[in-house]
């Protein structure tokens, strides 16, 4: 292949001396934006994995443009196929410079467009018009044919419905608000939460990492956000009373919020999701990455209920966080006084950010990939909140404070647990869950976790539990497996299976451990279905409980 046929989209070298490097395929001059190689190397030069989705009929005649001339008409014809296909509403175009539009009047914030190339199913190469679109609400890509189709989108906001005060306290009924010290790290952070490192300091929920603010008007953009000021002596203890409307108590929402994320940037960075690899900071300090991306947090959202969002846009784009009360009490609930539900939205970033490289934001469209994009969620959303008197017979529902459910209820199919009786969910559990119109990604993700949740305590099981999140050493089963999943993302391909993701997780041991914990990852994958005998075919899941021989 000639260096004409592509282009190195990503390339960084973890702490762990793997090299990940992300290539994309060129059409005539252009990228096509589904074609896509990574290529996993060690420290040694030998190569870990590898997946390859070039096609191989790119060389042959494919479709094309038409010519520049026509181009703002095929690209306003092409926006409003996509509006009406996704059931947006724009009333006009307002040309802001080069290829980027305001909807005058239809709710939409942005709109960027461009010409580009994406593979049919068959491997032949169709010309499209991309519309990306922010409605404040959505982040959404369209692309739209010739004829005016939608033949791909991809809505870059994940929702969530689940539930969650200091790291290690779930929620409300979980334990008791505390007053903290800034918990974080100097390596992460090392200008701490208030100061950017280049002359900007503040003394409100506003930093390197996070902006924090709320949005009880549910604008979809809020055009002058006001993060709460803790005054010189950045205090930020305000008084929650639960017994009170939470707009009563709005300010120790933005608080919380604020906190919980920063405390997940500084955890993920420590264990591999740095600035090299795609996170959010406004500075990357020269490390590598695109800046000005930190995550605008959203506290009290007031455009609805019962629900949370992040947004994830390529690098150098910034993410935003959307949190919401939740109704179902007499007494209203804040969802930002729930911090597996604030770990969890931040997930869908990390998982973004890490499958298929930063700059590529059309990796967890797969139907197996965007159910696994939940189910890391709730599995890093467990991982923070365990406590040393939790074990494997310890039992967790997601969302019960907001959803007002039993402990180990919650809004799930069934409690995350390693008992079959009380959650008998294998692989093949997935397919109803496909057959429907549309992929239930929450029911697919709770399958995913169910086996993480296995590999997890098999890992604490055999090497210990530590409440240190924050050391960056992965000596205990809970970090270790917080390190894993991180690593696992970047050496998984772009829009992995189940069977893919398990095996990346397991090369991850593989580079960090020598293959250590092998045996112990993959019992908890086959005890539910995901052994070495597993298939997907047809999109149909099929279980398998084979182990390795040298794991029997």
């Amino acid at each position: 292949m000639e260096n004409k046929d592509y282009v190195i989209k990503n390339s960084f070298t973890s702490e762990n001396g793997v090299t990940h490097t992300y290539f994309k395929q060129l059409y005539k001059g252009k990228e096509i934006m589904n074609a896509d190689i990574s290529v996993n190397v060690d420290k040694n030069g030998n190569v870990l994995s590898y997946s390859d989705a070039f096609s191989k009929k790119a060389s042959e005649s494919g479709d094309s443009f038409s010519g520049e001339d026509d181009f703002f008409n095929n690209l306003e014809e092409s926006l409003f196929a996509a509006m009406e296909a996704l059931d947006f509403e724009v009333e006009g175009l307002d040309k802001d410079g080069g290829n980027n539009f305001d909807g005058e009047n239809g709710g939409v914030k942005g709109i960027e467009s461009a010409e580009e190339y994406l593979l049919g199913p068959d491997g032949e190469v169709n010309a499209v018009t991309s519309v990306y679109v922010d409605s404040g609400e959505n982040m959404l890509i369209a692309y739209v044919n010739s004829d005016k189709q939608v033949v791909a989108a991809n809505n870059l906001v994940h929702e969530a419905k689940y539930g969650v005060y200091p790291i290690g306290v779930n929620d409300p009924s979980d334990g008791e608000k505390a007053v903290v010290e800034e918990q974080g790290s100097t390596k992460a952070s090392p200008y701490g939460w208030h100061d950017e490192g280049n002359g900007n300091k503040f003394t409100s929920t506003k930093g390197n990492n996070v902006i924090a603010y709320a949005n009880l008007k549910g604008e979809k953009d809020v055009k002058n956000p006001e993060p709460v000021d803790g005054g010189d002596e950045l205090n930020f203890d305000f008084p929650v009373d639960l017994k009170k409307d939470p707009s009563e108590y709005v300010n120790a929402a933005v608080a919380n919020l604020f906190y919980v994320s920063n405390m997940i940037h500084d955890v993920f960075y420590v264990h591999g999701f740095d600035e090299a690899s795609g996170n959010f900071q406004n500075n990357n300090f020269d490390k590598g990455g695109l800046g000005n991306d930190a995550v605008n947090v959203q506290a009290q959202d007031g455009s609805g209920f019962n629900n949370a969002n992040f947004a994830t846009p390529k690098d150098g784009k910034r993410p935003k966080m959307r949190m919401y009360v939740w109704d179902k009490t007499d007494i209203k609930r804040d969802g930002d006084l729930d911090n597996g539900i604030i770990i969890h939205e931040y997930t869908h970033g990390l998982s973004n950010r890490l499958t298929g490289g930063a700059n590529n934001d059309n990796c967890m469209t797969g139907p197996e990939s965007k159910g696994m994009g939940e189910g890391w969620g709730d599995a890093m959303a467990i991982a923070f909140r365990l406590r040393k008197e939790h074990n494997r017979d310890t039992e967790f529902g997601m969302g019960n404070y907001v959803g007002n459910t039993a402990p180990n209820k919650g809004i799930r199919n069934f409690p995350y647990s390693t008992n079959m009786q009380h959650n008998p969910q294998t692989y093949s559990s997935t397919n109803q869950y496909k057959s429907k119109n549309f992929n239930n990604n929450h029911a697919i993700g709770a399958v995913w976790n169910s086996m993480l949740y296995e590999v997890l305590f098999n890992l604490i099981d055999k090497k210990g539990f530590s409440p240190d999140l924050l050391s960056g050493k992965a000596e205990h089963g809970n970090t270790l497996f917080i390190r894993l999943l991180i690593d696992g993302m970047k050496l998984h391909p772009c829009n992995p299976s189940f069977i893919q993701a398990r095996d990346a997780i397991i090369l991850a041991d593989q580079v960090l451990n020598n293959s250590d914990n092998k045996c112990e990852i993959w019992k908890g994958f086959a005890k539910r279905g995901l052994g070495k005998d597993a298939k997907l075919e047809d999109n149909e899941a099929k279980d398998g409980f084979e182990l390795p021989e040298e794991c029997k």
